[in-house]
């Protein structure tokens, strides 16, 4: 039996230390760890820099839904790139550095050819943080389907319709995008069928009732013009009064506009329609 001095200090010292692979796995551990504390704490510290970049912008000002859009936007971003550090650096335990480039290289092209449409999705989402197409919260129409944005993210676009469905659009399709949210202004156009033979009478008319209206109702962007639109006299005559109006006051303006027409044709005297 030998002698426990006998020992030489290297081989007693490695009793204490763990397996190399027991360590590696340690080191897997921690930066799961590590990578899951960042995860959890990515919309804490992107919050306040959207926050101060809205605050100070020297373009046009950004609204709650921009600014909560751009968030959920940048926290994905944020969170995609966190994994795919703590993914290096737990397969750099296990490969060497060239032969990790290289597994990397070879895994993109793969990933790229046979995944198309998805990096497609992930890329126009990415491209969305600097387009500001549309922010959650708008009414757009996408693919001939009307419907309020719920949620963007990296990859898809979640869009309610009115009839309560929801639609989730992936971002690498959304080519033409329909935004009711953003209109500089809305009409508030009318259309009256009188009998040809009351012509002049009726012109007079409805340009008296452009010149009231541009006093009476401010909504009113500029005077209605009265024009036809198909430009046929026949037993009758279709005038239309072409009104523009402020952003979503066009259904209060027609109202008021065939109200006002209403009257102005019964005290002429003047019959509409058959």
């Amino acid at each position: 039996m030998s002698n426990p001095t006998d020992i030489p200090f290297f081989d007693l010292f490695s009793i204490f230390v763990l397996p190399l692979f027991v360590q590696r796995l340690l080191l897997v551990g921690v930066y799961s760890f590590l990578a899951w504390m960042l995860l959890r704490m990515t919309p804490f510290f992107v919050r306040p820099v959207i926050f101060s970049r809205a605050r100070f912008s020297r373009r046009i000002a950004w609204n709650d839904r921009r600014v909560e859009t751009l968030t959920g936007l940048v926290v994905d971003l944020v969170r995609a790139f966190i994994i795919l550090v703590a993914l290096i650096f737990a397969l750099s335990l296990y490969v060497n550095s060239t032969g990790l480039f290289t597994f990397l290289g070879l895994f993109s092209a793969a990933f790229g050819l046979g995944a198309r449409p998805l990096v497609s999705d992930y890329i126009s989402g990415i491209i969305f943080l600097f387009e500001d197409l549309y922010t959650i919260g708008e009414k757009v129409e996408i693919f001939g389907v009307e419907g309020t944005v719920e949620d963007i993210n990296l990859r898809t676009t979640h869009m309610r319709a009115p009839s309560g469905e929801l639609f989730i659009v992936p971002n690498g399709e959304i080519r033409n995008v329909r935004n009711f949210a953003r209109g500089t202004f809305s009409l508030g156009t009318v259309q009256v069928d009188v009998k040809s033979r009351r012509l002049d009478e009726v012109s007079t008319v409805l340009n008296q009732v452009a010149e009231a209206a541009a006093a009476a109702i401010p909504e009113l962007i500029s005077p209605p013009e009265i024009i036809s639109a198909d430009g046929v006299i026949g037993a009758q005559t279709r005038f239309t009064l072409f009104a523009k109006t402020e952003y979503g006051k066009g259904a209060i303006v027609r109202r008021r506009l065939l109200q006002l027409i209403h009257e102005a044709l019964a005290e002429a005297g003047v019959e509409v329609g058959d």
